[in-house]
C-alpha cells in the first residue's frame, strides 16, 4: 500500500511539474519571398499611379502575395479593396475587407481611411458583418 501511495504521489508531482514548464516560444513568421516583396512594391506603385485595374489584377493573380506573410496579404488586399471601391465595385471591396478581417480580426483603417466617403462605410459594413 505504501508503495502504491508513493507511485501516485510521484506521478502527481511529475504531472504538476509538466504543467509548470512554459510553452515553447512561437517561432517568428517566415520572411517574405523576394517575389512577394516585388509584387507588393508593384501594387503600391500602381495604386499611387491610379492604375486601379492593375492593382486588382495583380493582387488577384499573384501566387507570391497569396502565400506572403499576413501583414503583406492584408496590405495588398487593402489596396485591392480601395481599388474596387474607387472603380465602383463596392461588393468586391466589401469582400476584400471581410477577407482582411478573417486574416486579422483586429484590423482597422487609419483615421483618414475610415473617414473616406467611398471605402469608410464599406469597411464598417464588412466589420459589422464579421461580428466586429
Amino acid at each position: 500500500m505504501h508503495i502504491l501511495v508513493r507511485l501516485m504521489l510521484t506521478g502527481t508531482v511529475a504531472a504538476l511539474a509538466a504543467c509548470a514548464t512554459p510553452p515553447a516560444p512561437t517561432p517568428p513568421p517566415p520572411a517574405p519571398s523576394q517575389a512577394a516583396v516585388d509584387a507588393l512594391a508593384q501594387v503600391r506603385d500602381r495604386y499611387q499611379a491610379g492604375a486601379y485595374g492593375d492593382v486588382i489584377r495583380t493582387v488577384a493573380t499573384s501566387d507570391a502575395l497569396a502565400t506572403a506573410p499576413v501583414d503583406m496579404r492584408v496590405e495588398s488586399l487593402k489596396l485591392q479593396a480601395f481599388s474596387y471601391c474607387v472603380t465602383g465595385y463596392r461588393a468586391l471591396c466589401e469582400d476584400d475587407f471581410k477577407r482582411i478581417l478573417e486574416l486579422e480580426p483586429t484590423f482597422t483603417l487609419g483615421p483618414a481611411e475610415i473617414g473616406h466617403p467611398l471605402w469608410g462605410p464599406v469597411f464598417q459594413r464588412a466589420k459589422a458583418a464579421t461580428g466586429g
